[in-house]
């Protein structure tokens, strides 16, 4: 999938992940619809602590990482007890509210997962190139069923950038998901500056957007 996450994750050069749950998540999750007890899909996760926040909230999480040092350093550091088990061609690691699916996220079948209430998608969709943007998108759409909502965040920006990070417009993300999902803006705002890894990818002004998708019944 795309360039050298493995070996990002083993050289622990993880700019992308941040010490703390993501202020912007915390501020527009509570605008989905959907089911305290519901199961959420979290597209290559890493080891973000919104998994956790989640499960405290009293959702079912499931992630979907790439990398083994993630999900091991996820349960670990959050000092969650778990256990491990070979499912298909995934690596399963599973406590009682969360499991993360160490794999290819395009193996990912929706026979594998319960009925999903929503999307969180922080850090999956910026971090693929264009080609792969969309067949990631496509294979979303069909994982999920109708009715179920997504919330996107996504990086924006009018400099040429070298990503991943990549910048994700508006217009992409209704290319994306418009054919398939009613599409709200809920937030777009300039950064007072860039982090430093980013500015190194050309990010010289970055603006940060919230999205949120919810299915359209066929």
């Amino acid at each position: 999938m795309a360039y050298d996450w493995i070996g990002h994750w083993k050289n622990n050069n993880i700019g992308f992940h941040l010490p703390n749950v993501n202020p912007l998540f915390e501020q527009y999750w509570p605008k989905l619809t959907i089911s305290k007890t519901g199961s959420i899909l979290v597209p290559l996760c890493g080891k973000t602590l919104d998994l956790a926040w989640l499960a405290h909230h009293g959702y079912y999480v499931i992630g979907v990482e790439l990398s083994d040092i993630a999900c091991e350093a996820f349960f670990i550091e959050n000092v969650i007890p778990f256990k491990t088990q070979k499912l298909a061609e995934f690596t399963r690691y599973y406590s009682t509210h969360i499991e993360l699916y160490c794999g290819d996220f395009f193996a990912l079948c929706s026979a594998m997962l319960p009925p999903i209430s929503a999307v969180y998608d922080r850090a999956a969709l910026i971090a693929l190139p264009y080609n792969l943007r969309q067949d990631y998108a496509r294979h979303l759409t069909n994982l999920l069923p109708d009715n179920a909502e997504m919330l996107i965040i996504t990086y924006d920006s009018p400099n040429a950038v070298k990503g991943p990070p990549y910048s994700v417009s508006n217009t992409e993300i209704n290319a994306l998901y418009g054919k398939h999902f009613h599409i709200e803006q809920l937030a777009h705002f300039l950064q007072n500056a860039a982090p430093k890894h980013l500015q190194a990818k050309g990010y010289e002004e970055l603006y940060e957007a919230v999205y949120r998708l919810r299915k359209i019944v066929d």
